[in-house]
């Protein structure tokens, strides 16, 4: 299981980029929090679609909470998924059905950062964690 910083720093330090570039840097660096998958839990069923990257995403519940495990091809994504992922890590299914993941994701401020394609695999995810 994946422990993650809190959403809350996550957004500290994400906000705390005053460049498109120091965003990026920030977004790889959090993208080591990220253990990474082996090559079995890399199969189609976890995969992602809709990514322009490989993204891999795999749901486990442990006393009837929600705990993610996720991986892609690409740092950027990587890093990306850390801040979607402390959103959502531990809590329960019905909580995360819940909650507005769209909107919850803006408080990272990542989607001038973001291509169009990289959103359509954002969404994809979210889609994928709601489900």
């Amino acid at each position: 299981m994946t422990h993650l910083l809190d959403s809350q720093t996550i957004q500290s330090r994400l906000q705390a980029c005053t460049s498109k570039e120091a965003t990026f840097k920030e977004l790889v660096a959090l993208s080591n929090q990220l253990e990474r998958l082996t090559d079995e839990d890399k199969s189609e069923e976890h995969k992602v679609k809709g990514c322009e990257s490989a993204v891999w995403l795999i749901e486990e519940h442990i006393d009837g909470m929600c705990h993610f495990k996720a991986d892609s091809d690409a740092k950027l994504m990587r890093g990306v998924l850390v801040a979607v992922l402390s959103l959502v890590q531990g809590k329960s299914k019905a909580d995360i059905q819940a909650m507005d993941l769209v909107q919850e994701l803006t408080q990272f401020n990542l989607g001038s950062y973001l291509t169009s394609s990289r959103t359509n695999g954002v969404l994809g995810i979210l889609k994928k964690l709601s489900s």
